[in-house]
Formats: C-alpha cells, structure tokens, sequence
C-alpha cells in the first residue's frame, strides 16, 4: 500500500471513531439544555444572581468599605452595609422571593425586619486582618473601638458587636462582599440619643458616619440619609 493510501486510511478509521463520540456529546448537550426548562429560563433571563430588580442597587447604596493601611502593608479590610428602612425592605423581597415565601409570609418578614428597626441602628460588617489576635471585635477588651456620628456631631458607642459564628450558602448572597477569610459582625447602635429622649438620627439628620478606630489607625464610612 503507497503512502497516501495509508494516511488516507487512518484518517478514514480516526474520523469513524470520532462519529460516536460527537454524537454523544450534541446528545448530552441536547439533554442538558432541555432537561430543565425553568433552569434555564433562570439563565436567560438575568446574569445577576438575584431574583429582584432592586436588591443589588439598594444593597450597593448602603454598603461601603473602608481599609486601614501602615505603610504599604494593610491592617484592616471592612465592609459595612447599613440596614436601613430602604434596605431592610429590599432585602425582605429578595428573600420572600427567593424563597418563595406567600404573601402573608412576606408580610409577617417584613413586619419582622421594620420592627427591627426600631431596636437600634444595625450594621452587618464582615472584616478581615492579616493577624488573627487583632479579629477580637467582639470582645469586652477589644483593640478596637466603633462609633456611630450624626452630622451634629454626636457621638453613640454600640450596644451590641455580636460575631456571626458560620458563613453559609445564603448571607453572600445578600452581602457579596463575605468571603471565607472574612469575618462577620453585626454591630447595633442606641436608637436614642442617650442624654436626651430624641432619636440619634433625626428628620433632618443629612449625614451618618462608621468610625473604627485602634493604634493601628482609624477608618470611617460615610452614609448620605435621603429624608
């Protein structure tokens, strides 16, 4: 047999070894798109990961993040969202939603996260640092001490910094900012002003800042309130 005969040959038993498998492959592909319409459906419809209009843009408004630097070396990375009335209802639409929760369901949630509201002002705060013994926020003797300042210049301390022990599945989904080498707080301010009868943050209260301050250095965030 010449040569060319031969190659010809070989591509000739090359290319019908080939067939079955391309077959199998559109097949399994073909099973794959067609398996589970509303899988699919989901994909199609949005590339973001959530299940309502408004969650991200509401989440983004409240959320901020601030670091603290010595040199070129960092010593703080935090993120703060700041669980307003606004966001404490988008977030109760994005998990009525995805969870499919009924109407009188989401009702009662929302019911839940207004009446919440008015406990104190709240922060969910996920932080990192480079040291371990510096992730003590929680602590009766934390290195670290916060402060939430209204534009009058006042000043309240939390009444509560309370470590959310395990990450899970579901709390990135509403804070994309978590990840595994974070930690997670909530942090929850007075609602009063603790020398007066009066709320810490009032009608005509324009501006809210997160000051976490140690010798390490001192950060804020700043949050502009719409009345």
């Amino acid at each position: 047999m010449h040569c060319e005969d031969l190659k010809k040959s070989r591509k000739d038993v090359t290319c019908a070894l080939c067939q079955p498998k391309i077959f199998i492959f559109l097949a399994a592909m073909l099973l794959l798109f067609t398996a589970n319409c509303t899988s699919v459906d989901r994909f199609v419809e949005s590339s973001e990961p959530y299940h309502t209009e408004t969650y991200k843009s509401v989440s983004d408004k409240w959320s901020r993040e601030a670091r603290i630097y010595r040199g070129f070396e960092i010593k703080l990375i935090v993120s703060a969202t700041f669980k307003s009335h606004e966001f404490r209802r988008a977030y109760a639409d994005e998990y009525a939603k995805a969870h499919k929760l009924t109407s009188q369901e989401k009702k009662q949630f929302m019911e839940d996260q207004l009446s919440a509201a008015t406990l104190g002002h709240e922060f969910l705060m996920a932080s990192f640092v480079p040291e371990k013994k510096w992730d003590d926020f929680d602590k009766f003797k934390s290195m670290w001490s916060f402060y939430l300042v209204n534009d009058k210049d006042e000043r309240v301390a939390p009444v509560e910094v309370r470590r959310v022990k395990r990450h899970n599945a579901v709390t990135p989904h509403f804070y994309p900012y978590i990840t595994p080498w974070k930690s997670i707080y909530t942090v929850r301010f007075p609602y009063d002003v603790p020398e007066g009868d009066r709320p810490f943050i009032g009608d005509n209260t324009k501006e809210v800042k997160l000051v976490i301050t140690s010798v390490l250095g001192t950060t804020e965030m700043h949050w502009k309130l719409e009345q």
